[in-house]
């Protein structure tokens, strides 16, 4: 006679289901990660939503350039303030809160009626995607093993970030002959979507363990990294209490400076590409139609150059890719400004060119370096004024660029290009920033 055995599988440590264990090891950094789908989505919808916002509100230049800096200030808001709490309170809890206040305010911009009304909206939106960045940053970095932090916390977000900015402007084209003059209406709207699909995925995720191993809550740690088939890593030998006065001490305020001037100039840069590439294109007289493609190329490119940096970020030297890949950007910016005019195609050449470098080296790794810079107990806000600082150089960008564009035209992308000199430059005086291979405590401790 056979016997059966009907007994129900043993459940996992801490009381978590076989199925709930297997979502969390394969979903884990992927939903975290798609909060950047959603920023990259909205955010650089922006710059598809101006070229309709313009005609329908009578825009000119400065408010062309407020528009679509607001967000970018409320996100420096949302980063400093929030990065901050998540170190606190932990890394879950903030970016589950964040894609509430998302999902209210991206439907609330699609109703507006007023100027003021979307800068409001706008401003809101900016501040909930800050809630977001430093803390699925963080918490990307925490659950990383060393031998793949690169793809995890640099080219994963980037790579939802670029697909969320693709769907922008595929929906932006698709629109355009049906809603006409309400595009932009649409385009803010259908952000609530994704986010609210992420808002009820985030539920099922577990804390960061670094972050409870911080806290002093160990097994909880150990657990967690036994969920999510990490190896752990060796304990630092001393934990430090959080004290904020690190952050700006010594060698660890020379790394903050350091780490964030990158991100800064590159994000200054890059945004030509990103969220002013349409504004840029159509001051060459293409079209609207034209631009958005003329977009679409260029983040195409960026999502090929984010795939192809994922196999070798995590390989080679992160300083001699960051040096390489930076001045490469300054010569396609180059092309841009004095081959550009002279033909449509030599534009484009150059404009991928320009997007595909920025997002096969200087994009990611300053993703990576900003997340591996700080410890545990302050990394939400040091990513988070990293971060901060950086989109205020973007809205800096934007501000100036529809001005700049009427005064110099394609010319304006040569400044611009500059800032990646100024980039290869601190990576030059940077050997700290040598992190392929090295645990986040490893580096923390060289950096101290």
């Amino acid at each position: 006679m056979t016997s059966t055995d009907t007994r129900t599988p043993a459940p996992h440590p801490g009381g978590i289901t076989p199925e709930r264990a297997r979502f969390a090891k394969k979903w884990t950094p992927r939903i975290v990660a798609f909060g950047e789908f959603i920023d990259g989505y909205d955010l650089l919808v922006m710059g598809a939503a101006l070229i309709f916002l313009k005609p329908a509100f009578g825009l000119d230049a400065t408010q062309v350039g407020w528009l679509g800096a607001i967000a970018f200030i409320g996100t420096a808001v949302g980063l400093v303030v929030f990065g901050d709490l998540s170190d606190r309170f932990g890394r879950k809890i903030i970016f589950v809160i964040n894609l509430v206040f998302f999902v209210v305010a991206a439907i609330a911009s699609a109703f507006v009626t007023e100027v003021w009304q979307l800068m409001i909206a706008r401003f809101f939106i900016g501040v909930a995607v800050g809630m977001d960045i430093p803390t699925s940053h963080a918490f990307l970095a925490e659950i990383s093993p060393k031998a793949r932090r690169g793809r995890i916390a640099g080219s994963l977000p980037n790579m939802m970030w670029l697909g969320g900015a693709i769907t922008s402007v595929l929906i932006a084209l698709a629109l355009r002959d049906v809603a006409g003059e309400n595009t932009w209406r649409w385009l803010f709207g259908l952000a609530a979507l994704p986010a609210l699909a992420v808002l009820v995925a985030r539920q099922l995720l577990p804390e960061s363990p670094r972050w409870l191993r911080a806290q002093g809550r160990h097994e909880e740690a150990r657990q967690v990294f036994e969920l999510l088939g990490v190896e752990e890593p060796p304990a630092p030998v001393k934990e430090e209490r959080r004290n904020l006065r690190e952050l700006f001490s010594d060698g660890a305020g020379y790394r903050l400076a350091a780490v964030t001037g990158f991100f800064a100039l590159q994000s200054f840069g890059g945004a030509v590409a990103t969220v002013a590439g349409p504004i840029v294109m159509e001051s060459t007289g293409i079209g609207a139609k034209n631009s958005l493609w003329f977009s679409l190329a260029g983040f195409t490119a960026g999502l090929v150059a984010v795939i192809a940096g994922s196999q070798v970020i995590d390989r080679i030297n992160r300083r001699k890719l960051g040096i390489w890949a930076c001045l490469g950007v300054f010569v396609a910016g180059l092309g841009i400004a004095f081959l550009g005019p002279k033909s449509a195609t030599l534009l484009l050449i150059c404009y991928v060119f320009y997007s595909l470098l920025t997002w096969f080296g200087p994009g990611v790794l300053s993703w990576v370096w900003s997340s591996e810079a700080f410890p545990t107990q302050l990394r939400g806000i040091g990513s988070g004024i990293t971060q901060g600082v950086t989109r205020l150089m973007i809205a800096l960008n934007v501000v100036l660029v529809p001005n700049l564009l009427e005064s110099y035209g394609l010319k304006t992308v040569a400044i611009y290009a500059c800032a990646y000199v100024l980039c290869a430059g601190i990576v030059m005086v940077s050997p700290f920033l040598a992190t392929t291979g090295k645990e986040l405590e490893e580096v923390n401790i060289q950096q101290a």
